[in-house]
């Protein structure tokens, strides 16, 4: 979506043409001014010289937009940062890519599908010794001596004829293959690093086809997702991965492609001849990093110095700002619930040492009723935060709307449930204490400690003052960001020391429901390793969760998510608390920004991005 205001200013036709009509008259007055009146003896005798031809118009100017980002240390599809992947979308288009959730080919000539033959399950045996990839998508070794025998995924993708890099170069399945052995280096990282280590094997079987072969055990819905970017073997073939990343004008498939990458200035985009997709309606782009403070950059929009904005910088920048300069008809916000969800979540500790209130889910669903999410994100302006109620946001296919069991605001509704719990304030400080609770002895106050890192010490204040109203004492204890989130003992949250903890988080379906299976506990056994922080534990969740991890057909996968997402708002491990919209901003006038959750970059549709004024 995208919210904007436009004003224009111009000059009615009729004092148009008067003034162009007095400009005429004073250039000609001036003209024959300027020479005296000829006599008869000056009138020329000779003939006319023959016509000369008319002098060339100017060229115009080439069509293009500056976009103002920070800049990121290199641009490559294998390492992915949030600002790196905002330049390759300008440059480099990938064989699939998702749209509205939904996968479209661009290298390819089609979606792999069990339909049309291009993806195949079969059963394969996983010999003592051999790697295969377990049920909550873990790898695995088989130690056992028994052979396994495992589901093995296999999808064949067919590129497009004529192919070229920028460059010219023909570009080949051996660039796959290219690609495929550069994402085995230390460097990688995220969803390619994920990738490698799950690929039994990835080769080309003739000249326009390319299977990939997964691990035994390892399956997927996103077909899609399963071949890798290719990279220009003829540029790079020798290289290291370190090495590469350090060229700046790198061969690419998108529609623009990078002439000059000057560090601390800017980078130059013109178009791409050999681009098979639709022709762009920009002839140039210019990415510029400013160097003025961060909190500047919104002059540079209202001047027009920057025609875009990326999310990066953008969303660095108060809210407050960009209302603003939207009411003033200076910028357009165009925004969506993020590219890689990314929301605000509290962890409830189920399985503490110690008592712990919480361990009571009508106390935890009390707690529910008494944070106002709406009031959070009303508070906070500056961050733009949308009310969350499920780890999918309500864009996604597989969102479970109405079946999730509800936590509207209501301290009312609350406080009953604390009442039932035993939880009630009989002394009229203003808190209450334990009468026949389990595990307290009565009188004990109803106080809890709110773990969280520095960064969100304003949406703790404010979810303790909506706790006070509803009786409930929350301290909050913001802990070193580094301690936070090390997977170690000495971390409240993977050393799960915490009552309460208070977090960002940020996955992608399906495996974003990995984060609450059971044996996704940290623990000393594990090494501190998992993202169960809860300790949530259920065999109908690990089995709903199995079920989207391991599903090869969309639609199964999205009734497994949807009753993973019922069965966490019903035992209530987690409370949701909002959503970080990703947005970027342009000045009035950009035209064709298409801001997609899906998608993992802001400008990935450049090709359809305009400039009407």
């Amino acid at each position: 979506m995208y919210f904007t205001r436009h004003y224009k200013k111009s000059l009615g036709n009729g004092d148009m043409k008067r003034r162009s009509f007095m400009l005429l008259f004073v250039a000609l007055f001036l003209v024959a001014c300027s020479k005296a009146t000829p006599t008869a003896t000056d009138v020329p005798t000779a003939t006319l010289p023959p016509p000369t031809a008319a002098l060339p118009s100017p060229t115009p100017a080439p069509k293009r937009v500056v976009i103002c980002s920070l800049e990121p240390d290199f641009a490559s599809p294998l390492v992915s940062t949030q600002t790196g992947d905002d330049i390759v979308a300008l440059f480099y288009e990938p064989p699939l890519e998702q749209v509205a959730y939904e996968w479209v080919p661009r290298l390819v000539e089609r979606v792999p599908s069990l339909e049309n033959g291009d993806v195949i399950s079969r059963t394969v045996p996983v010999l003592p010794g051999e790697r295969y990839v377990d049920a909550s998508g873990v790898v695995q070794v088989n130690n056992s001596d028994a052979t396994l025998e495992l589901s093995q995924l296999v999808v064949d993708f067919r590129l497009k004829p004529s192919l070229s890099w920028s460059d010219g170069v023909p570009l080949t399945t051996d660039d796959f293959i290219f690609a495929y052995h550069l994402a085995q280096e230390t460097g990688v990282s995220g969803y390619w690093r994920d990738l490698v280590e799950r690929t039994a094997r990835f080769r080309a079987i003739n000249k326009q086809t390319l299977r990939w072969e997964g691990l035994p055990g390892y399956l997927s819905a996103d077909f899609g997702g399963l071949i890798f970017p290719p990279q220009p073997e003829h540029r790079w073939k020798g290289l290291a991965l370190s090495d590469i990343l350090q060229d700046l004008t790198p061969p690419g498939t998108g529609a623009f492609d990078i002439v000059a990458w000057e560090r601390g200035r800017e980078i130059r985009l013109q178009l791409n001849p050999y681009y098979v997709g639709d022709p762009p309606a920009l002839e140039e782009i210019v990415v510029r990093f400013p160097s003025v403070d961060i909190n500047q950059w919104p002059g540079l929009l209202a001047s027009g110095e920057c025609d875009i904005i990326l999310p990066n910088p953008a969303i660095s920048i108060d809210w407050a700002i960009w209302a603003s300069m939207m009411n003033l008809g200076q910028a357009e916000v165009w925004a969506d619930a993020g590219p890689s969800p990314s929301f605000l979540r509290i962890d409830f500790n189920l399985s503490a040492v110690e008592a712990n209130p919480v361990s009571d889910l009508r106390v935890r669903q009390a707690l529910g009723h008494c944070i106002d999410r709406i009031g959070l994100a009303t508070a906070l302006p500056a961050e733009a935060l949308m009310p969350a109620v499920s780890f999918l946001p309500p864009a996604h296919p597989a969102f479970a709307g109405d079946e999730l069991e509800s936590l509207t605001y209501d301290p009312e509704q609350g406080a009953a449930l604390l009442d039932e719990a035993g939880w009630r304030d009989e002394d009229g400080d203003g808190f209450r204490e334990a009468y026949a609770v389990p595990g307290f002895e009565d009188g004990t106050p109803l106080s809890l400690t709110l773990y969280l890192t520095p960064q969100y010490i304003f949406p703790a204040a404010h979810l303790s003052a909506d706790l006070e109203l509803c009786g409930v004492q929350l301290t909050p204890k913001p802990v070193d960001t580094a301690t936070f989130y090390t997977p170690a003992a000495a971390s409240p949250l993977f050393g799960r020391s915490f009552d309460l903890a208070l977090f960002g988080w940020q996955a992608t379906a399906p495996h974003v429901c990995g984060a609450w299976l059971a044996e996704r506990v940290p623990s000393a056994e594990t090494d501190w390793m998992g993202e169960n922080f809860s300790g949530y534990r259920s065999e109908i969740y690990n089995r709903a969760c199995a079920r989207a991890l391991l599903a090869v057909d969309q639609e199964s996968q999205w009734d497994a998510l949807r009753e993973t997402q019922v069965l966490l708002s019903q035992d209530l491990p987690t409370l949701f608390i909002a959503w970080r919209p990703y947005w970027l901003v342009s000045r009035p006038g950009i035209v064709g920004i298409q801001v997609d959750a899906a998608t993992s970059t802001a400008l990935w549709n450049i090709e359809a991005i305009d400039v009407d004024n």
